[in-house]
């Protein structure tokens, strides 16, 4: 049988290589090939039908704040009424009068929270669905991300400040059984919501348990990173519980691509090498990033924690951010001790296979000139300032500190091997 690849089809169906594979690894393409992470499918084999595509939705509207840029009819066929409304409007629409169904979809796709996640079930289960299904989330959600100020209305006369309010409480709002555990919120350890803090634009996170250490860890973060030399989006205690954190870009003129959308196609088991290959000229940018999670043992860098800045000039790697799962944020006082006894068998790890040890590692055999890219003069008793402002006590306190000081440690010595 003579096969073609998932970009053949892509080319010949007229969509992304990304839904191909997708319906691929769902079995909704018969007679498919696996070979490792790429697939090979019938070459006489047609096009699926679309069963995401509802026909039965009347109109409804595509909105920035409260005026409407575009229709969306039955079909999730896009209709702009203003499709340069403003410059970020423009940046999506590329002056296009109307998106196919297709085109709405990868939007949509963009927006919504990824199915890669690990807690992805608990997402879906909170949001009372069984599977993922993009405009299924985007019907709940209706679409809001703080990235910019597009939604879905179902009529004309429905307000952002309206739906957002229904959204939130219907599905982001905050609900503790017996245990500790969430039943609504779709964040497995924070409730989030977005507004504005001293004038800054940015997402509040609310900690669910009191058993994590996430608020304090995005401080301690964000002041490490800025005593390293290390763009990072701003975290500030607002109270016990929550963290600001705010963007650094001004969403009217501006918006974040997560490097996820800028792969097709398989990845190989390397990430540090893969945004390089997709984005060479920030080097520089990966390798910090890279040696911050290690010397705070980033647990949750995944691809949509990864962005960078868009603007009608040109683009920008966004400073890092969401950085809370890290310094030990859930873990026993017998795991803090273990580890820090053995942190490179403790070391997070980062994409498919590898730790951030094994990434340093290749970095200084690549030559990558670590002392330059950040500041490691830092001593042990800035380290503990930083964790004692950031809220650290007990043994999280003395675990966090005594990782991130042999952490340095560690990279100092292989800067100078």
């Amino acid at each position: 049988m003579d096969y073609i690849t998932t970009k053949q089809a892509a080319a010949q169906w007229g969509i992304s290589d990304r839904r191909v594979r997708l319906l691929c690894a769902q079995g909704k393409i018969p007679g498919v090939v696996q070979r490792g992470r790429n697939y090979q499918i019938p070459v006489d084999v047609p096009k699926p039908v679309d069963g995401r595509m509802k026909q039965d939705h009347s109109a409804r509207y595509l909105k920035w704040d409260n005026d409407v840029i575009g229709v969306i009819d039955g079909t999730n066929t896009v209709t702009f009424t203003s499709s340069r409304y403003n410059e970020v409007v423009a940046l999506y629409t590329n002056g296009a009068d109307k998106w196919t169904q297709e085109q709405f979809h990868e939007f949509l796709s963009e927006r919504l929270v990824n199915r890669d996640r690990r807690d992805i079930e608990r997402i879906l289960f909170r949001c009372g669905l069984s599977h993922y299904d993009v405009l299924q989330i985007a019907e709940i959600t209706r679409g809001i991300h703080p990235k910019d100020l597009l939604w879905i209305a179902h009529s004309k006369d429905e307000t952002l400040e309206a739906t957002m309010t229904a959204v939130f409480d219907s599905v982001f709002h905050q609900c503790i059984d017996l245990v500790g555990d969430s039943l609504d919120t779709p964040e497995g350890y924070n409730i989030k919501r977005y507004g504005v803090y001293e004038g800054r634009y940015g997402i509040y996170k609310q900690r669910i348990s009191p058993l994590t250490t996430d608020v304090e860890s995005e401080v301690a973060v964000y002041l490490l990173a800025e005593r390293l030399g290390i763009p990072c989006c701003p975290a500030y205690r607002v109270d016990k519980d929550t963290v600001f954190s705010a963007f650094r870009y001004d969403f009217s003129k501006e918006y974040i691509v997560h490097f996820r959308r800028l792969f097709e196609g398989a990845r190989s088991d390397n990430e540090y090498q893969n945004l390089i290959s997709v984005r060479p000229q920030y080097r520089d940018d990966i390798a910090r990033m890279i040696l911050l999670d290690f010397i705070t043992r980033q647990d949750d860098r995944h691809l949509s924690n990864i962005a960078i800045k868009m603007t009608a000039t040109g683009e920008s790697f966004y400073p890092l951010y969401d950085n809370g799962r890290s310094l030990f944020y859930e873990d026993t006082e017998e795991m803090v001790r273990e580890a820090v006894n053995h942190p490179i068998q403790y070391a997070t790890t980062f994409g498919y296979a590898g730790t951030y040890w094994d990434y340093v590692k290749e970095m200084a055999t690549d030559g990558v000139p670590m002392a330059r890219l950040l500041d490691l003069s830092i001593t042990k008793d800035e380290i503990a300032d930083i964790l004692n402002t950031a809220g650290f006590t007990g043994y999280r306190f003395d675990g966090a500190l005594a990782w991130i000081v042999k952490a340095i440690e560690m990279i100092r010595i292989l800067d100078h091997v």
